[in-house]
């Protein structure tokens, strides 16, 4: 499978996350465990842009929080990492494994569903896994 049609089934995996959560996305990103670095992200043009950061503090951000949060869970003895929840006053951020490779990071308003989004991320990692 070439890099560009990796992309775009990665880029329609996005969109379809944003639709199953009836927009309350408001940016997703799949991110090289790696290296860090965004490998596809989603950014529904509905959102207002002063509510949502860069990809990139996005990605740095998710990747910090992701990678410490896994230490936490060692030294408590809660088993592997399967994903988080952090909730603010204006919405969540839920990051979850995709794959070795990647993660799949996603932030939303208040208004999703959140066990909902749970399902629909899971199911998207694993697909991801299998892309990538």
């Amino acid at each position: 499978m070439s890099l560009s049609s990796k992309t775009e089934l990665l880029k329609e995996m996005l969109l379809d996350l944003s639709r199953a959560s009836q927009d309350n996305v408001q940016a997703s990103i799949i991110i090289s465990r790696s290296q860090g670095l965004t490998i596809c992200s989603y950014f529904p043009e509905s959102v207002d842009s002063s509510v949502v950061p860069d990809e990139d503090v996005i990605a740095g951000r998710s990747m910090q929080i992701q990678m410490e949060t896994r230490k936490v869970f060692e030294q408590l003895k809660r088993g592997p990492f399967i994903r988080m929840l952090v909730e603010g006053d204006s919405g969540y951020i839920i990051v979850c494994d995709a794959g070795k490779d990647a993660i799949l990071a996603v932030l939303t308003n208040k208004r999703a569903n959140i066990g909902y989004m749970f399902f629909m991320m899971t199911r998207i990692a694993r697909r991801i896994e299998q892309v990538l």
